[in-house]
């Protein structure tokens, strides 16, 4: 007896020394659910945290009476412990007692999950100025929402924003200050959309549509920090340029209070693991310069055009112009440095026009049809059929391959060269009609053309 108990002791020691030891760590992680940073997650946390106050309270009752019986009827003597204690079926009372207390604990939870069900499949009303109250929103945050339309492939995601008529890849970039709806489907497997600190888990299935949805706590983003230095602005790449300054990407907790890392936790191929995204939150007015930056991007409308000899441009108009220089027919776009009269064409006029990008560029921009990227990505439109991720504005990103790596020259080479090394199974590799004679499986020994494709790829700006 006295073995066990002191077995008993030190199991208990051990379990408290670790508790300690694991709770003294940070719980700040990039994809922790124990630091949450939005109403949806901050709801989740407290029935967890409702929960595991329950069973450290049932764990201490359970175990305090065992070890109160283990002591109070332990045998004192050998003659004691040959007796045979007298047989009884139970007492119905402390039974009867343990089903209440049981049936009222499970009460207690599952009122408050219940509400969190309800809180996070619905937005709430703006009309509802009792919910409004008790949830501490605006009626200025949910009147003015944002719904994205989020697609699940393999392995990467597709943001489209229907009121902005604009489509992105893997960042969700969002206003910090208004709830942001959220329509899940996708085009092939089971995926789950995951962004711990914002909200929880929902899945994508094939032939429906989910729903969820989130809004930021601003004050938990900024904690004291000066809106520019916590939430840096994307449009601008400030964003980009501010990770890459505090953070290596293997480091474990976020550089800014603005970054939030997503991740897909359904199992839906080989890749799985490698299929993250991530969310940016902005000011209300570093996400309208985004949004139009976007829609002037992808408006076809607003690309350039051939010069035309019979117009007059202003200082600052983009043009397209044969160049020779990179080839037959080939077309490059120009800047107009001044004022443009009847007839100042790019040949004859170069003090008027200067390229509006380097040689790399624009070679890289023809490489980019020539080796058929262009069936698969868009750029500067919105391609909602595309198979791949869209890839305007990609030059902003912070990251690539849906993610996993920086985004910067030496990833993206690595990635061009064999995405197959980077993500197994990935459909860029292994799509239909991919094969070895493809050129895209040229690139692996063509560093000048890498080079190229990678200078028009982040020019992307």
């Amino acid at each position: 007896m006295r073995r066990l108990l002191v077995l008993l002791f030190r199991t208990s020691l051990t379990t408290v020394f670790i508790t300690a030891l694991f709770g003294c760590s940070r719980i700040d992680h990039k994809q922790s659910a124990l630091d949450p940073k939005g109403l949806v997650s901050q709801n989740q946390y407290d029935v967890f945290m409702l929960s595991v106050w329950i069973t450290i309270f049932l764990f201490c009752a359970v175990g305090g009476c065992l070890l109160f019986v283990l002591w109070k009827y332990r045998a004192k003597s050998k003659e004691e412990a040959m007796e045979i204690p007298p047989q009884s079926h139970g007492n119905s009372k402390i039974e009867t007692s343990l089903i209440l207390v049981s049936a009222v604990i499970l009460v207690i939870l599952a009122i408050p999950t219940l509400q969190g069900v309800v809180l996070m499949n619905r937005v709430p009303d703006a009309n509802d100025e009792q919910t409004l109250k008790k949830l501490n929103l605006d009626r200025s945050q949910i009147e003015g929402a944002i719904t994205v339309n989020v697609t699940g492939k393999r392995f990467f995601w597709i943001f489209e924003y229907p009121q902005f008529g604009i489509v992105t890849a893997n960042e969700l970039v969002f206003p910090a200050s208004k709830a942001v709806r959220i329509n899940l489907r996708t085009e092939d497997v089971i995926h789950s959309f995951w962004v711990p600190k914002l909200a929880g888990k929902m899945d994508l299935m094939p032939g429906q549509e989910n729903f969820m949805w989130f809004i930021a706590d601003q004050e938990k983003i900024l904690s004291g920090k000066p809106t520019t230095e916590a939430m840096p602005s994307v449009f601008d790449g400030k964003m980009r340029q501010t990770v890459f300054a505090k953070q290596k990407f293997s480091d474990e907790f976020e550089p800014v209070g603005g970054l939030f890392y997503g991740q897909c936790a359904e199992y839906c191929g080989n890749s799985h693991a490698y299929m993250s995204f991530r969310a940016l939150a902005q000011t209300d007015e570093d996400f309208d310069s985004w949004v139009k930056r976007f829609q002037n991007s992808q408006n076809p409308n607003l690309q350039p055009s051939a010069y035309n000899p019979e117009k007059q441009y202003k200082k600052g108009s983009i043009v397209t112009f044969a160049d020779k220089s990179l080839g037959d027919q080939v077309q490059r776009e120009f800047r107009s440095t001044k004022k443009i009269t009847k007839g100042e064409a790019p040949n004859i006029s170069g003090k008027s026009w200067a390229k509006a990008h380097s040689d790399d560029y624009e070679i890289g921009k023809q490489l980019f049809s020539s080796l058929q990227c262009v069936q698969c990505h868009a750029v500067n439109r919105t391609g909602i059929g595309a198979k791949g991720p869209n890839l305007t504005l990609y030059g902003l990103r912070t990251s690539l391959a849906a993610g996993w790596m920086r985004n910067d020259e030496e990833s993206l080479s690595t990635w061009l060269k064999n995405s197959n090394e980077v993500k197994f199974g990935n459909l860029m590799w292994n799509g239909e009609g991919v094969d070895d004679t493809h050129p895209l499986r040229q690139l692996e020994n063509d560093d000048e053309k890498v080079n190229q494709l990678i200078a028009y790829l982040l020019g992307q700006i």
